[in-house]
């Protein structure tokens, strides 16, 4: 197992740290570990097979036992957030929660969420992965394993957006009183994420084993959908779901 891994995995830890350390008016102690166990393994769980059903399905398919070496890469953050959300759901079946409940265990995966992406973009940014696309501009960087050419830093460009900037968003929505439902705070980051995922997607690299879609990468494709389920949410959470 490499250095990559092992810092991987203590970015998944910390949030596992950090769901059960975050205060809360809602969740007992006994709660919130439930929840966090639930909600990191269904989205590790999540992940992996959102890249292996998303990205490469012939190849796993070919080479099934390969699907549970995670330590050699390959996470999808939609798998993901599918994963983290059958894990609060069955977390919440299983403690006989409200529904209540878990909207807010999501919402507040997608709070810490705010901590644990933009920290993986930066792991992706010194473990050379996911690189952006040839430039010319000043800041440039070049990647070992892709070539010889300056590339965008977009992982750096994903931290920034996905993490300070859409968490200054969200607050300025809370000022406005715009996250006082349950499940709001979920609705908006799912919005906000894609948004700024779909934009410095065009920054990016797309996936060597997918390619683009009519100019698109397999992601920006994936946050079309996540941008049209979650305004549809809205919606629903502006008449009254809570």
């Amino acid at each position: 197992m490499d250095i990559g891994s092992l810092s991987y995995g203590g970015v998944y830890l910390l949030g596992f740290i950090l769901y059960l350390l975050i205060p809360s008016l809602f969740f007992t102690f006994s709660l919130k570990v439930n929840y966090s166990l639930f909600a990191a393994n269904g989205s590790i769980i999540g992940g992996r097979l959102g890249y292996v059903f998303f990205y490469e399905p012939l190849y796993f398919l070919d080479n099934p036992f390969e699907v549970l070496e995670i330590w050699k890469g390959g996470m999808s953050f939609h798998g993901g957030v599918l994963g983290l959300i059958a894990g609060c759901l069955l977390c919440t079946y299983l403690t006989k929660s409200s529904r209540e409940l878990f909207f807010r265990a999501l919402d507040r995966a997608c709070l810490i969420a705010l901590v644990i992406i933009p920290l993986g973009r930066f792991c992706n940014y010194l473990n050379g992965e996911l690189w952006g696309r040839v430039t010319q501009l000043p800041w440039g960087v070049i990647f070992e394993g892709a070539d010889y050419n300056p590339r965008h830093p977009v992982q750096l460009y994903e931290a920034f957006f996905e993490g300070p900037v859409l968490g200054l968003l969200l607050y300025l929505l809370y000022q406005r009183r715009l996250l006082n439902r349950s499940l709001s705070i979920s609705c908006y980051y799912l919005l906000g994420y894609s948004f700024f995922r779909f934009f410095t997607e065009f920054f990016r690299e797309a996936d060597s084993v997918v390619g683009y879609f009519h100019g698109f990468t397999l992601g920006q494709v994936l946050c079309i959908a996540s941008i049209f389920i979650s305004v549809l949410l809205l919606k629903k959470n502006v008449f009254g779901l809570s």
